[in-house]
């Protein structure tokens, strides 16, 4: 289909030889009455000639047209009747795009109008790309506005969950003090009676996307398994099927403590080093190794010791140490608040101890630290207790 050009002239004025040009060029050409009242689709149009006879008429006109057109672009194209500089700038001014003047040669009217048909379909390329962009924005909103509704909800669920209170086993205390200072953030705890006098507990810190999900998703497959070694390599085997490009990288301690003879089992993949702190002594960081769950198929060993009555061990996240960095390095300080405030308790000794450690974090990660003690003189002699925390039948390595 050729492009539309409209041409407004003057009734009875000269613009016969305008519109044969133009329709020798190929141009589809629709007549108009300069001055004339009735609208006009200039959007159709791919330029306006005016032949400006009448100067006052088609500058009234031209005005009359850019107020209609908005931001819409269609070139308007004067023609003089004779070269006058004042009459070409009264009909820039009122806003034309180009001014010619006769005695006019066609084939330089001709590739003035193509030169404003071409800029025409230019803007409306522009037009319709920044309507495309407008609607992509909106839709990306919408978009993430859903991404985080769906990460609120995902959050409340693992506060929920972090929220439950812990088993209680006569003859171990335990404490966690948690601090959500992230939207995403990834830690999470879980507690559960493995048996008369025993619990099982872990404390993890995912490094992926929707940690809250994947937290949940390691814990439940850590409760299935027996002991803090294949409690770790079973949720390693869980998240390596997911088969993800990226694969999810998830911190873990797993550990089993024996109220009825303060034997306590741990393994580690990837968290910070937990501290031990004897009830009398300095304390002492375990450097139990492990890789990060989700890395690669492996096994986890495990360390065991025996904890006296009023002995403590202390697990904390990367969120516990002043940078953030993961890994099973030191430098976290948690020793040394851990010595400072054994005078303390309970819930609350992991709460100074926590304290302590969040007045030297730089960063906005997740901070969890969660306390074992080994209570002197209630050691587990009956049954666990229901569970109120986690899923069930774990057990020690064998």
């Amino acid at each position: 289909m050729p492009p539309t050009v409209l041409l407004s002239a003057p009734p009875g004025g000269p613009a016969d030889d305008l519109r044969g040009w133009l329709a020798a060029a190929g141009f589809a050409v629709r007549p108009h009455a300069l001055g004339s009242a009735p609208a006009v689709d200039l959007a159709a149009a791919a330029a306006a000639v005016v032949d400006a006879a009448d100067p006052p008429a088609a500058a009234a006109q031209t005005r009359r047209w850019r107020a209609e057109l908005g931001d819409d672009l269609v070139p308007v194209v004067w023609v003089l009747p004779a070269a006058d500089p004042d009459l070409a700038a009264r009909g820039l001014d009122a806003g034309a795009d180009a001014v010619l003047a006769r005695p006019l040669a066609a084939g330089v009217f001709v590739a003035q109008v193509r030169a404003a048909a071409r800029a025409r379909a230019a803007a409306a390329r522009v037009a319709a790309r920044a309507a495309e962009g407008r609607l992509l924005g909106d839709q990306l909103k919408k978009a993430y506005a859903q991404l985080d509704r769906d990460a609120e909800a995902a959050r409340r669920v693992r506060l929920a969950f972090l929220g439950r209170p812990l088993p209680a086993v006569p003859g171990a205390g335990l404490a966690v003090s948690h601090r959500p200072r992230a939207r995403d953030g990834g830690d999470f705890t879980a507690a559960h009676p493995a048996g008369p006098g025993r619990v099982a507990f872990l404390v993890g810190d995912v490094l992926a996307p929707a940690p809250a999900l994947l937290g949940r998703f390691a814990a439940e497959a850590a409760a299935a398994a027996d002991g803090p070694g294949r409690m770790l390599a079973a949720a390693n085997r869980e998240l390596l099927r997911l088969g993800w490009d990226d694969q999810p990288l998830v911190g873990m301690l797993a550990g089993v403590f024996d109220a009825t003879t303060g034997e306590l089992t741990v393994a580690r993949a990837g968290l910070p080093a937990p501290v031990r702190v004897p009830a009398d002594g300095d304390p002492e960081a375990w450097a139990v190794p492990g890789p990060f769950l989700g890395t690669a198929e492996t096994t986890y060993p495990t360390r065991t010791a025996v904890l006296a009555p009023g002995d403590r061990f202390l697990v904390g996240t990367d969120g516990t140490r002043p940078d953030g960095a993961p890994g099973p390095g030191g430098g976290s300080g948690l020793a040394a608040a851990a010595a400072r405030h054994r005078g303390l308790a309970g819930q609350l000794y992991v709460d100074a101890v926590a304290e302590e450690l969040l007045a030297q974090v730089r960063h906005e990660d997740d901070f969890t630290l969660l306390c074992l003690e080994f209570l002197p003189g209630r050691r587990g002699d009956g049954p666990a207790p229901a569970v109120t925390s986690g899923p069930t039948d774990a057990g020690p390595d064998s």
